[in-house]
């Protein structure tokens, strides 16, 4: 038990410094930058001629007065995610509803439009 610890904490500060470098170069870093779903303004995505891919929406109903309510962040990414899945890069928020109804004590409805934008290599 003695030696393990001197063991484990050599392996852990040896550890600290290591690094992985990979030589896939600029065609992972476009791969990615295509990938990734970023926010932009209607102004923005007509400017880099984004193609439109879909309408995507989200949907909470809070059931019970005492859960929490997501942060309109929360919203937000999930309608990234969304946009993810219909192949698009480029998400354009347009607006969160709030209401309710018989079954949920507060409805929060979050919409946004998908865009696929090219990005020249």
């Amino acid at each position: 038990m003695r030696i393990f610890l001197p063991l484990l904490l050599l392996l852990i500060n040896g550890c600290q410094s290591t690094s992985f470098d990979s030589n896939a170069g600029e065609y992972v870093k476009h791969q990615i930058r295509e990938s990734v779903v970023e926010s932009f303004t209607n102004e923005e995505v007509w400017r880099l001629r984004g193609a439109q891919v879909g309408y995507v929406e989200t949907n909470y109903c809070q059931v019970d007065y005492r859960d929490l309510t997501p942060s309109t962040n929360a919203f937000i990414s999930e309608l990234k995610v969304k946009t993810q899945k219909l192949g698009g890069n480029a998400l354009v928020f347009d607006s969160c509803i709030k209401g309710g109804n018989v079954s949920c004590h507060k409805l929060i409805q979050c919409r946004g439009m998908a865009y696929k934008i090219t990005y020249n290599q």
